[in-house]
């Protein structure tokens, strides 16, 4: 039965993706639900009542020495933290895979790469979301995903599906009532290879008048935000953690190409059982 709603809610997904305004409003609706006034009334339920599986970690845990509450009161405040470097061998592991499999975007890889599904379920990074959500953390969707440079051949370009908003305008989640995301940048991030940008902050306060505005342009951004928007460079390897209800974005790769890895986890939303019609959720 769960899995016939689960094709359903996609199928409707799909279909509205047709009808830009009507996508829109269902968007805001979705978002007034689940981010608006009752959202922490709902987290609390999940936080007393929830009983989700233990997550299967990984023992060889690169990030032991972390300090979990430290890094939870930074996320609750600002949105994000950053966690550390992953091993090298890792980073090449993936890369390894990219290589072989030559995909610009892929879905659910820790099912199909042993390194991205150590990786999340890194033991570190899971009490993490597990602290932050509240609650034993849902795996809920991994993904690798290129951003090429303007100088790359325009075939290798995914192509945006319509209604898809740009991902490189500031824009939120709505992931599920909580949810935390883990990024790992696999490609050396500067400020001209598409670095992640987040208005810090933003996730917390959230009005129905900006629950509207489920995207908003760079210049808006600044004039509503002034000096807050924060761009994350990195080398290889970094993992930072954020809560993304915040405003964030992926800027324009002006000159190197950029491989990213997220992992999503949630508070009590189901795993869908195959890859969505969407090209987004």
């Amino acid at each position: 039965m769960r899995d016939f709603y689960s094709s359903f809610y996609y199928a409707l997904r799909d279909y509205l993706h047709n009808w830009y305004r009507l996508l829109r409003l269902a968007r805001i609706i979705r978002a007034c639900v689940i981010l608006g006034p009752l959202r922490h009334v709902f987290v609390r339920y999940y936080e007393r009542f929830g009983d989700n599986k233990p997550i299967q970690t990984d023992k060889s845990d690169f990030f032991c020495h972390v300090d979990v509450e430290k890094l939870v009161h930074r996320i609750n405040k600002v949105g994000y933290a950053k966690l550390g470097i992953i091993p090298e061998e890792y980073v090449t592991q993936i890369l390894t895979y990219c290589e072989n499999n030559k995909q610009p975007e892929y879905w659910n890889p820790h099912y199909t790469c042993e390194t991205v599904d150590r990786i999340a379920r890194n033991s570190s990074v899971v009490a993490i979301a597990r602290r932050y959500l509240g609650v034993e953390p849902i795996l809920w969707l991994t993904r690798l995903r290129w951003s090429f440079a303007r100088s790359d051949n325009p075939a290798e370009l995914p192509e945006r599906k319509p209604g898809q908003y740009d991902f490189h305008d500031f824009h939120y989640d709505t992931h599920d009532f909580k949810s935390l995301t883990a990024f790992v940048y696999l490609t050396d991030v500067h400020p001209d290879s598409g670095p992640h940008v987040i208005i810090p902050g933003s996730h917390r306060k959230t009005t129905l008048r900006k629950l509207a505005r489920i995207s908003i342009k760079d210049d808006v951004a600044k004039k509503m935000y002034r000096n807050k928007v924060t761009m994350i460079r990195g080398k290889k390897g970094l993992v930072f953690l954020e809560d993304t209800s915040s405003y964030h974005k992926a800027s324009v790769c002006n000159k190197e190409r950029r491989l990213l890895l997220s992992i999503d986890y949630v508070l009590r939303r189901k795993v869908p059982p195959e890859r969505p019609l969407l090209h987004e959720l």
